[in-house]
């Protein structure tokens, strides 16, 4: 497999695997969970990245690398070539491909950002003020890579030089290579921190907040890949070895950024599974943002059917069929978003109304226990 053809099946194979994920999550987000965002787009585009990234590499072998020994950037890749123009092209696309592999790898975090800003309440100031300063961070090392992989090497055409006197590769330079590794795992491992806190919050039973801390552990997935990768190139010049390792490292990202959201399909197969990452938010409570209760009594216990923020506001206005202990059916029609707080219980038919006084019902809840 370590061969340029083997290279270029493996990193398409992986532009499918990946399409495949990004499908299914804008499926569950546009009509499953109706709840598209920013993080979505920001995955869509992240792939285009991915998959421009592979087209590189792809028109590179056609003109002639990872062919045979010309396998490395070394100062005698201009004599393995008797094509003067093909290697051209090919210093030039490899001068654009590493650049746009760093913008893929921090596309994939500003989705995860995007996610957190959308999870993480405003409730919680000090968790709010990390993730301001995370994003801070992010954009700061951004910007920092980008420049430093474009202006290394001055003026910027000698990375596509063939005169040897002139022979300067930005993309396989060691200090780019390492500072770029490094300021990637800086904020990799802040990333993987942010969420945790919330679990504290979050009005779940320990095995299901064990479920959401390991769809939030899954950012060290990544964090692994990173350091192989670090470690494997920092011992060989192989193109094909980085290229299989940062397309591994990619794609790896792209499952941390799916994964919440296709949480939504296990929980069809598995309906004791209700809760994932997607649904943290509505289940957090501080002293600001409490939930309206609806409780169906019998058997002499209280069972939690249905509860709603107090707010609102229609993004938090979000309804959630919570386990019960009996079997029941639920039946919700809800016309408008937008809820009010006044709730009349009928106890002996258990039928519960809320209405947004003084106007017509605008919300009403069923609940038939199953015989």
């Amino acid at each position: 497999m370590l061969n340029g053809p083997g290279l270029i099946r493996f990193e398409w194979a992986m532009v499918g695997f990946t399409l495949i994920l990004v499908l299914l999550r804008l499926y569950a987000r546009c009509f499953i969970t109706r709840n598209i965002s920013g993080s979505d787009v920001m995955v869509l585009f992240t792939w285009l990245l991915f998959a421009i990234g592979v087209m590189e590499d792809h028109v590179t072998y056609c003109l002639g690398f990872f062919h045979g020994d010309v396998l490395a950037y070394t100062v005698n890749l201009p004599d393995s070539f008797d094509d003067k123009n093909a290697l051209v092209k090919i210093l030039q696309i490899s001068f654009t491909s590493v650049l746009v592999y760093l913008a893929t790898l921090w596309s994939i975090k500003l989705s995860l950002l995007l996610f957190y800003y959308k999870l993480i309440p405003n409730t919680l100031p000090y968790l709010r003020l990390a993730l301001h300063i995370t994003s801070v961070v992010l954009g700061i090392s951004f910007i920092i890579v980008i420049l430093l992989n474009t202006f290394w090497c001055l003026p910027v055409s000698r990375n596509w030089s063939i005169d040897k006197s002139l022979l300067c590769y930005s993309y396989a330079a060691f200090e780019p290579y390492f500072v770029s590794a490094a300021l990637h795992l800086l904020t990799e491992f802040m990333l993987l921190a942010l969420p945790f806190p919330l679990l504290k919050y979050l009005q779940l039973s320990k095995r299901k907040k064990i479920e959401v801390g390991i769809l939030f552990a899954l950012g060290g997935l990544t964090i692994i890949m990173t350091i192989v990768r670090v470690i494997v190139l920092g011992l060989s010049v192989n193109a094909v070895i980085a290229s299989i390792w940062s397309t591994i490292e990619q794609v790896c990202g792209m499952i941390v950024v799916c994964a919440p959201a296709l949480r939504v399909y296990v929980a069809s197969i598995l309906p004791s599974s209700q809760v994932g990452a997607e649904s943290v938010g509505n289940h957090l409570s501080s002293e600001h943002d409490r939930w309206w209760v609806l409780r169906r009594r019998g058997s002499g216990a209280a069972h939690e059917m249905l509860r709603f923020p107090r707010s609102h506001h229609s993004e938090s206005a979000a309804w959630e069929c919570l386990p019960d202990k009996q079997s029941s059916s639920v039946n919700i029609n809800v016309s408008q978003r937008e809820v009010g707080a006044d709730v009349d219980v009928s106890t002996s038919s258990e039928d519960l109304k809320i209405t947004n006084s003084p106007v017509e019902p605008e919300v009403e809840v069923t609940v038939g226990t199953a015989a």
